[in-house]
C-alpha cells in the first residue's frame, strides 16, 4: 500500500511538472508582458487597495481604474520616450550616414589629430597615436556604420514589439489587480513550503518591485528634466536629449554617458568649448555623481521606509555589481524591458538562497 503510495506520489509529481513545463511553452509568447504585468501589479498593489473603499469594495471597478491610473501614468509616458527616441534616432542616422559617406582617411586623421591636440598626451605619444588611427581609419568608418545601424534596430524593434507588449501587459494588469488575492492564496496552497516562507518570497517579491520600479523612474525623470533644463539654457535640442537622458538613465553607471558624451565630443569639434565644459561638468558632476551615486541610495532608503520594510532586504538594490550585471543581462535576453526584469529576477534568485539558508540554518557549516 505505501509502495503504490509513493508511486501515485512520484507519478503526480511528474504530472504536475509535465503541467508547468506546458504551460510556460503554451504562454512563452506572453512571458515577458505577464511578468512586467506582475512588476507593475505587486509595485502598486497597496494602492489598489486604497482605491477598493471608494469603489464600494467592487474589484472590478476599482481594478480598472488601477489599471488606467498606472497605463497613464507609467506605462503611456516611457512608450511616448521610447518611440520619440527611435523617430530621432533615426534622424541621427541619416544625419551620420550622410556625414560618415564624405569621410576619407585623410579628413578622419585630421579630425583624429584635432582630438589628440587636447588629450594630456606628450608629442611622441600622439603621434604614434595618429599614425595608428591613419592605419586604421577605413575599418574605424567602416565599424562607425555598422554600430549605428545596428543601434538604430535595436532601438526600433523594441519599440515596435514594445507597443504589442505593452497592450498585453495593460490587459493582464488588470487581472493581476482584481484577482491578485485570490492568486497568491492558491499559491500559498499549493507550495509545499510552509506559509511562513511562502509569504517571505512574496513579500520581498512585492517590495523589491516597488523600489526598483519607483527608483528607477524617479532617477529617470531627475536625470532627464536636469539635462533638459541645461540643453535649454545651451540651445539644444532640450526636449530630445532630456528623454535620451531619461530613457538611457536605465542603464546603472554608464547610462546617461552614452548620451552626453557624444554632445560633448560634437560641441568640442565645433569648437564650441564652453558647452563641452558645461556638459562634461553636469555629466560627471550632477547627473553622474549627485543623482546617481547620493540621491539614488537616498531614494531607495526612503522608499524603503514609505513601504514600511526592512532595509536588509534591500542590499541587493543597492548592490552596484549585481545591480549593473543583471540589468545589461536582462538588456541582453529581453531587450529594453530587460532593464527591469534583470534586477528583479537576481533580487528574487538572492532570496531562494535566503529561504534556504534560514530553513535549514541548523544544518548549515558555519565554522
Amino acid at each position: 500500500m505505501l509502495a503504490n503510495r509513493s508511486h501515485e506520489e512520484g507519478f503526480l509529481i511528474l504530472l504536475l511538472l509535465a503541467a508547468v513545463a506546458g504551460l510556460i511553452w503554451l504562454f512563452s509568447p506572453f512571458l515577458e508582458a505577464l511578468f512586467f504585468a506582475m512588476i507593475l501589479a505587486t509595485a502598486s498593489y497597496s494602492l489598489y487597495q486604497k482605491l477598493l473603499p471608494r469603489f464600494n469594495g467592487s474589484t472590478t471597478l476599482a481594478a480598472s481604474a488601477m489599471s488606467t491610473l498606472v497605463f497613464v501614468g507609467v506605462i503611456a509616458p516611457v512608450t511616448y520616450l521610447l518611440i520619440e527616441a527611435s523617430l530621432q534616432v533615426g534622424h541621427l542616422y541619416n544625419s551620420a550616414q550622410a556625414w560618415l559617406s564624405t569621410q576619407n582617411p585623410e579628413s578622419l586623421a585630421q579630425l583624429n589629430q584635432t582630438l589628440l591636440a587636447y588629450l594630456p598626451l606628450s608629442e611622441s605619444a600622439q603621434i604614434n597615436a595618429l599614425e595608428q588611427l591613419k592605419a586604421n581609419s577605413e575599418k574605424m568608418i567602416e565599424f562607425a556604420q555598422k554600430a549605428t545601424i545596428f543601434l538604430l534596430e535595436g532601438v526600433i524593434g523594441s519599440t515596435s514589439s514594445f507597443i504589442t507588449f505593452l497592450g498585453l501587459s495593460v490587459f493582464a494588469l488588470f487581472f493581476f489587480y482584481r484577482d491578485g488575492h485570490t492568486i497568491a492564496n492558491h499559491i500559498k496552497i499549493l507550495s509545499p513550503l510552509e506559509n511562513y516562507y511562502d509569504q517571505m518570497i512574496m513579500t520581498r517579491f512585492t517590495n523589491l518591485s516597488s523600489v526598483l520600479t519607483l527608483s528607477v523612474l524617479g532617477i529617470a525623470l531627475l536625470q532627464g528634466v536636469s539635462f533638459a533644463i541645461v540643453a535649454w539654457i545651451l540651445g539644444l535640442p532640450g526636449l530630445f536629449i532630456g528623454m535620451a537622458i531619461a530613457v538611457a538613465s536605465f542603464i546603472p553607471i554608464v547610462g546617461a554617458a552614452l548620451v552626453w558624451v557624444p554632445l560633448t565630443v560634437y560641441a568640442v569639434v565645433q569648437g564650441d568649448y564652453v558647452t563641452a565644459a558645461i556638459l562634461t561638468f553636469w555629466g560627471v558632476v550632477v547627473t553622474g555623481f549627485i543623482i546617481d551615486n547620493i540621491m539614488r541610495p537616498m531614494m531607495i532608503k526612503k522608499i524603503t521606509r514609505l513601504i514600511g520594510s526592512s532595509a536588509d532586504s534591500f542590499d541587493v538594490a543597492n548592490h552596484t555589481l549585481i545591480t549593473v550585471l543583471s540589468t545589461f543581462a536582462g538588456l541582453i535576453h529581453f531587450g529594453v524591458i530587460g532593464l527591469f526584469f534583470g534586477p528583479v529576477i537576481a533580487a528574487m534568485a538572492i532570496t531562494i538562497f535566503d529561504v534556504y539558508e534560514h530553513k535549514n540554518s541548523n544544518t548549515l557549516d558555519r565554522t
